[in-house]
């Protein structure tokens, strides 16, 4: 039954971020703390709400441009934390850069989102008739849905990757996971210069995550 609210709830997440709900549940903050009722661990997943809800301060977009989608790294972050003990700093470490790197390609379903939405409506108004009751409807179940199936599979490919790497970690020696997490956030600072559409950069920036790998 808890899984299935925090399913329910991760629809309500993307609705208040992209639907114009703005009731503020989609707050990083928030979102640790209503997962920290439902699973019995608040005290934790307050303190993994504060990292994600410090990251989202930091990144304050401007005009159109998309938000990074911080309420999905302290969702997927809080849900590792109840799937997983996780007792280590490098498992910290790690479950902390797989959520973030998770939230771009997460970012990017709202940019397809918004894209679907704005179809819809241009359709509409090219045919004379636009039907504002049926685009507000199909906007918040998108919006609805695209919560439940991507916060999901999200959360999940984390949890995949997690358990993976940490198979072949040694919890005395996180030198390679260290090295790793600072080459990950360079690459991603020096992509900022590049003037290509984002989806280049992060297929660019998930190939050299994989050939970086490969090397260390």
């Amino acid at each position: 039954m808890s899984f299935v609210l925090a399913a329910v709830y991760a629809g309500l997440i993307s609705v208040d971020r992209f639907a114009a709900f703005n009731f503020m549940l989609s707050r990083p903050i928030v979102v640790a703390f209503v997962l920290g009722i439902i699973f019995g661990n608040p005290h934790e997943c307050f303190f993994i709400g504060l990292v994600y809800e410090a990251i989202g301060l930091i990144d304050v977009p401007f005009g159109t441009r998309i938000p990074k989608e911080d309420s999905f790294g302290a969702f997927a972050a809080c849900m590792l934390f109840v799937l997983l003990p996780i007792e280590h700093t490098d498992e910290f470490v790690l479950g902390f850069l797989l959520t973030v790197l998770l939230m771009f390609p997460v970012t990017f379903t709202c940019a397809l989102g918004r894209s679907v939405n704005q179809k819809l409506y241009l359709r509409q108004h090219k045919k004379g008739r636009v039907n504002t009751g049926q685009l507000l409807f199909f906007g918040i179940l998108l919006a609805f849905v695209r919560g439940v199936v991507v916060y999901g599979l999200g959360t999940l490919l984390v949890y995949v990757i997690y358990n993976f790497i940490r198979g072949h970690l040694e919890h005395n020696v996180n030198l390679f996971l260290f090295s790793l997490m600072i080459f990950t956030f360079l690459s991603g600072y020096i992509l900022r210069f590049l003037s290509v559409p984002s989806i280049f950069k992060y297929l660019i920036f998930a190939c050299g995550l994989m050939v970086g790998w490969g090397v260390l």
